[in-house]
């Protein structure tokens, strides 16, 4: 069964300071939010396992129960701890310098790098008294200056991050040549680096190009959303001035007339007087026309411009009933204004993957009711005791066409706006 709550408005999903309270749980947040989520988290993840799984479980298995080793053991796994911990933090701030949302953490990547070159020796340290297998060797080389080399990718350049491999190179050969490698093994080095440098590089710029590409779309979305509304106020604008000029134009024109015949004490100035009084009670009426027309809503116009919408922003929707009798003109006005808040809802609200329109004139024992149903996915469940910004104002629209309005959760992350109107109380 449905589970009826009351909706949040914006105002009041605003703490105490008036900062948004931030949304916690996956199924909360959009899908911006989802995608970059799940983009940082693999970052992070990917620089705390290469460094668990290549470095330091190798060096703990082969670790003797001697006292140096030991203490070398530890310190390769404290090293590689403190590295994995501030390239969480360099990655975070990276990405954020490289969508514009922060400083670049260059003080971060001097400490990663440090910590990194203190890794490296410590190993080849270690290396060098217990010795490793050639292949755990390798691995380590190939995946120890991921933690460094994501975050540097996205800040970096090509000239210096070449400049920057080139030394890890070196450090790489130091490494083995200290261990005691020679030969093939010790060649090796540089195109097993080469190999670890480019992997996390291109992980690294792809991730902040992937988020930055997402963020300057959900951006070009808002700004393309106010050019609208701004579009529409300027159209609005345009009409009223468009009937009002003209009129009060000849209003001003004719009052200065009747003034002047005034004061001359002609009895003309009584016809003007009057033609001014017919000019501007026709203005009066073409402005409510105006303003008529411009909230006049056409139910079959909406349901195929919320598809529409809907379609284009990657929700698939479905509509049944679009083919109904020709509905009373205030009825269809509030069903109408019931598409659009319900499409805006799915818009705003929720993380919809599919959307269900309904219009229905079902039988009833006092008469016929309109029904309209618009249910979709993916909603955002929202605290109790409080409520929608728009659903108040469609549900006066309905309320004084004698009709109802209901807003539902489902089990399955559904909602359900359900617009109901009694048709044989409604003046056609």
């Amino acid at each position: 069964m449905p589970m009826k709550v009351q909706l949040a408005t914006k105002h009041e999903k605003r703490g105490a300071g008036g900062t948004i309270r931030p949304i916690d749980g996956w199924r909360r947040r959009t899908r911006f939010e989802k995608v970059d989520l799940y983009s940082r988290g693999t970052l992070y993840v990917t620089s705390c396992l290469v460094l668990l799984v290549w470095v330091c479980i190798p060096v703990l298995l082969a670790v003797p129960a001697q006292p140096v080793p030991l203490v070398l053991a530890g310190l390769v796994t404290a090293i590689a701890s403190a590295l994995a911990g501030a390239s969480i933090s360099a990655v975070r701030q990276a990405l954020n310098c490289y969508i514009h949302r922060g400083p670049a953490p260059w003080t971060r990547l001097y400490l990663c790098g440090g910590l990194l070159v203190l890794l490296m020796a410590t190993f080849a340290g270690f290396e060098a008294l217990v010795g490793l297998e050639a292949e755990a060797e390798q691995m380590a080389l190939l995946f120890a200056p991921v933690p460094f080399t994501i975050p540097l990718a996205m800040m970096a350049s090509v000239r210096v991050f070449a400049v920057l491999y080139g030394a890890a190179v070196l450090m790489g050969a130091a490494v083995l040549a200290v261990a005691g490698e020679r030969g093939a093994d010790l060649a090796l080095a540089p195109v097993i680096m080469l190999i670890g440098f480019l992997l996390s590089a291109s992980v690294g710029r792809s991730s902040a190009w992937s988020l930055s590409l997402m963020w300057e779309l959900k951006q070009a979305k808002d700004t393309e959303t106010r050019l609208a509304v701004a579009e529409e106020r300027l159209r609005f604008r345009r009409d009223l001035h468009d009937v009002m000029g003209r009129n009060l134009t000849v209003i001003v024109l004719k009052s200065e007339l009747a003034v002047q015949m005034a004061r001359r004490g002609r009895p003309e100035a009584v016809d003007q007087m009057v033609e001014v009084q017919r000019l501007a009670q026709d203005a009066q009426g073409e402005a409510r026309g105006v303003v008529r027309g411009y909230r006049k809503v056409d139910l079959r116009v909406e349901l195929l411009g919320a598809a529409g919408v809907l379609e284009a922003a990657g929700v698939r929707c479905s509509i049944t009933g679009a083919d109904q009798p020709e509905l009373p003109s205030a009825v269809q006005s509030a069903l109408g204004w019931g598409v659009r808040e319900a499409t805006t809802n799915v818009l705003r609200h929720g993380n919809a993957q599919w959307c269900a329109i309904t219009l229905a004139v079902t039988p009833a024992a006092a008469g016929q009711r309109a029904v309209l149903t618009v249910e979709s996915d993916g909603a955002l469940i929202e605290p109790p005791g409080t409520t929608r910004s728009g659903l108040p104002g469609l549900r006066e629209r309905l309320r004084a066409l004698h009709g109802t309005l209901q807003a539902e959760f489902g089990e399955q992350g559904t909602f359900r706006l359900t617009a109901e109107v009694a048709l044989d109380e409604v003046t056609v």
